[in-house]
């Protein structure tokens, strides 16, 4: 597996785990709301409010890190094409000649 591979691994299994956190929250807020008056109900709106916000910035984190990875490789490709135009060629045609014998069977 690859470094990239594992962070991006990594990374979804945390906002799963947070996505997780935040659901139990916010099942014991709603359980809680019918019983608890006031000061108790705050803690826990306010734990919710954590969870989300870490959970939001997960989520803009790891968006922001694939589309920094994706503009990388469209640039990295772009230089391989530019700087072997016939390999790149010939790569292309190959794959055309196997996608075109998958697509006849």
């Amino acid at each position: 597996m690859t470094e990239t591979t594992e962070q991006l691994a990594l990374g979804r299994q945390k906002i799963v785990e947070d996505l997780r956190v935040l659901l139990t929250d916010s099942e014991e807020m709603l359980r809680l709301a019918a019983v608890v008056p006031g000061e108790g109900l705050d803690a826990l709106r306010e734990r919710l409010r954590t969870h989300v916000d870490s959970v939001q910035t997960a989520l803009a984190d790891a968006q922001s890190s694939a589309q920094r990875r994706y503009r990388s490789a469209t640039l990295q490709t772009e230089r391989y094409v530019r700087e072997n135009p016939w390999q790149s060629l010939g790569i292309a045609a190959g794959v055309g000649f196997l996608v075109g014998l998958l697509a006849a069977r």
